[in-house]
C-alpha cells in the first residue's frame, strides 16, 4: 500500500510538473515564433545568446546553487528565523548579481564572445539600451531564485515552478509586438526579458507573503548566513554552473561551425529539455526536502526508500521518453518549425541533433537525482568535485566535432558527458545501494520492456498507416504522427506504472 508521504510526494511531483510543463511549452513558444520570423540567421543566434543569460541564471539558481544550502535551513528553522534568513539571503544575492550585472554593462562584448566566440561582432544587432536592459534583468532573476527556493522549502513547489511560465509569456508578448511591427524583434526580446523578471520576482513574493521584521527581531537572530550556509551555497552554486553550462559550452562550440548552427543546437536541446524538465528533473526537485529531513532524522531506511522508488520511476519515465522520441520526434519539429523560415534540409538538421541528444535523458535523471542524495546528506562539495573531473573531459569529447566541422558529432558530445557525470555521481552515492535497491529491480525491467512493446506496435502503425497515407499536406501527416506519438506514449507509461504497482506496495 502507497504510505502518505509517498503519495504527498507523487501529488508535489504532479503539481510542478504542471507548473513546468506551461513553463515549458511557453518556452516552446518563444522558440517557434523565433524560428518562424528569424530562421537560422545570425540574427536568431544573437537572441539566443541574450536569452542565454536569464535562462542560465534560472537554471543555475534553481538547479542547485540556492536550493541545495537554503531549503534545509529554511525548512529546519522557525518562522520568524525562516523569514530573517530569506531577507539575509535575498541581500546577499542581489549584491552579487548586481556585480555580474555592472561588469555585463562595461565588457558587453567580452560576455558575447565567451557565449559566442565564432559570432562576428554580435554588438552589431544591440543598440546601448538593450545592453542595460538585460543587465537590470540579471539581480532580479537571481532573486526569483531565492524567492522560489523559500516556496520550495514550503512545499508550495507549484508556485516556484509558474515563474518560468510567466517570464515565458512576458518573452513572448514581446515577440508577438515585434511580429506585428516587423522589426526590432531584438528590441522587444529585452523588454520581454526585463518584464519578465520583474513580474516574476514580484508575483513570488506575493505567493510568500513574506513581510519585514522588526528590528529587535533581526537583531535576536543576528547575522544567519554564516559560513557553514555560505560554503553549502558556493559549492551548490559552482557545482550547478558546470552542468547549466554544459548545453551553453555546446551552443558556443556550434558557432564555430557556421551561421544558424548555434539556433539549430538551442532547438534541439530545448526540444530534449521538455521532458526533461516536466517529468525526470522534477523528481529529484520533488524529493531533495524530504531526503534532507530522512538524513537529519537519521533515518536510513526511508532515505533509501524516496532514492529508490525516485530512480525507479526516472528509469521508466526516461526510457518511455527516449523509446517514443526517437521515432516521432520528426513530427514534432515539423509542426513547431515547418511554417517559419526553416527550409527542409534546416529540419532536418534539427531532427538529427534532438535524436542525438535524446540519448542523454536517462542520464540526466540518475545524475540528478544522486546529487540530490548527496546534497541530502549534507555533501555539495563531493558532488562540485565529481561534476568538475567531468566538466575537465567535456572539451575532449568535444574536439571531434569541432575538428572535423560536424555537428551531428558535437551533439554526441552531450549523452556521453551526462553518461559520465552519472556514473561518477552513483559512484558517490554508492554503487552496493543501488544494486540492491528496486530501481534494479524485475518490475522496474518488466516494466521498460513493456514500454518497448507498447511503442514499437505504435512504429509499427505509423509505418504501415502513414507512410502510405493519401494526407493533402505534410503538416496534416504530421499532425496525426504527433497523436500517435502522444497516444502511444500515455499507454506505455500506463502499462508502465500498472506493472511497478506490485513492487510499490511491497515497499510499504
Amino acid at each position: 500500500m502507497i504510505t502518505r508521504g509517498q503519495r504527498s510526494l507523487l501529488g508535489a511531483g504532479l503539481f510542478l510538473s504542471l507548473a513546468l510543463m506551461g513553463g515549458r511549452l511557453a518556452g516552446f513558444g518563444r522558440e517557434v515564433l523565433l524560428a518562424s520570423s528569424l530562421g537560422l540567421s545570425a540574427e536568431a543566434d544573437v537572441a539566443i545568446i541574450l536569452l542565454t543569460v536569464p535562462d542560465l541564471l534560472v537554471n543555475l539558481l534553481l538547479s542547485g546553487g540556492i536550493g541545495v544550502a537554503l531549503i534545509p535551513a529554511l525548512r529546519s528553522a522557525t518562522a520568524d528565523k525562516a523569514a530573517a534568513l530569506f531577507l539575509q539571503a535575498s541581500l546577499v544575492v542581489a549584491g552579487v548579481f548586481a556585480v555580474l550585472a555592472a561588469l555585463f554593462v562595461l565588457a558587453p562584448a567580452v560576455w558575447l564572445w565567451l557565449l559566442a566566440p565564432g559570432m562576428l561582432d554580435p554588438l552589431r544587432w544591440l543598440d546601448g539600451w538593450m545592453i542595460y536592459v538585460v543587465s537590470i534583468a540579471i539581480p532580479l532573476t537571481a532573486l526569483s531564485g531565492v524567492s522560489s527556493a523559500a516556496l520550495n522549502a514550503k512545499d508550495e513547489f507549484f508556485v516556484a515552478g509558474c515563474g518560468t511560465l510567466i517570464f515565458n509569456l512576458s518573452i513572448i508578448g514581446g515577440l508577438a509586438i515585434a511580429m506585428i511591427q516587423g522589426e526590432r524583434y531584438i528590441a522587444w526580446l529585452c523588454l520581454g526579458i526585463l518584464c519578465g523578471a520583474i513580474v516574476r520576482w514580484v508575483s513570488q513574493l506575493l505567493a510568500l507573503n513574506t513581510k519585514g521584521l522588526p528590528d529587535e527581531q533581526k537583531r535576536a537572530h543576528g547575522w544567519l548566513m554564516d559560513r557553514h550556509l555560505l560554503r553549502g551555497f558556493f559549492a551548490g552554486i559552482a557545482s550547478a554552473s558546470l552542468l547549466v553550462l554544459v548545453p551553453v559550452a555546446l551552443r558556443a562550440g556550434a558557432s564555430w561551425l557556421g551561421e544558424g548552427e548555434l539556433a539549430a543546437f538551442n532547438y534541439a536541446i530545448k526540444l530534449v529539455e521538455l521532458p526533461l524538465g516536466i517529468l525526470i528533473t522534477t523528481l529529484a526537485t520533488v524529493v531533495f526536502p524530504r531526503l534532507s529531513e530522512a538524513h537529519d532524522r537519521q533515518d536510513a531506511v526511508e532515505f533509501e526508500v524516496l532514492l529508490s522508488s525516485s530512480l525507479q520511476r526516472s528509469l521508466v519515465l526516461s526510457a518511455a521518453v527516449v523509446l517514443c522520441g526517437f521515432p516521432f520526434i520528426d513530427a514534432a519539429i515539423s509542426i513547431l518549425f515547418g511554417a517559419g523560415k526553416v527550409g527542409v534540409a534546416g529540419l532536418q538538421h534539427i531532427t538529427l541533433l534532438t535524436q542525438i541528444a535524446l540519448f542523454s535523458v536517462p542520464w540526466v535523471g540518475i545524475s540528478s537525482l544522486a546529487a540530490a542524495a548527496l546534497n541530502a546528506r549534507r555533501q555539495p562539495g563531493l558532488v562540485l568535485r565529481r561534476s568538475i573531473i567531468t566538466m575537465l573531459f567535456l572539451p575532449v569529447i568535444c574536439i571531434p566535432g569541432l575538428w572535423l566541422k560536424e555537428p551531428v558529432i558535437l551533439m554526441f558530445a552531450l549523452p556521453v558527458f551526462h553518461m559520465m557525470l552519472a556514473m561518477i555521481l552513483i559512484q558517490a552515492v554508492g554503487w552496493r545501494a543501488l544494486l540492491a535497491s528496486k530501481a534494479m529491480s524485475y518490475p522496474t525491467l518488466r516494466s521498460v520492456v513493456a514500454i518497448g512493446g507498447v511503442i514499437l506496435f505504435g512504429i509499427l502503425v505509423d509505418v504501415f498507416l502513414f507512410t502510405s497515407t493519401a494526407f493533402s499536406s505534410s503538416g496534416s501527416l504530421s499532425l496525426w504522427r504527433l497523436g500517435l506519438a502522444g497516444l502511444t506514449f500515455t499507454i506505455s507509461i500506463t502499462v508502465a506504472f500498472y506493472l511497478l504497482r506490485p513492487s510499490r506496495n511491497s515497499v510499504a
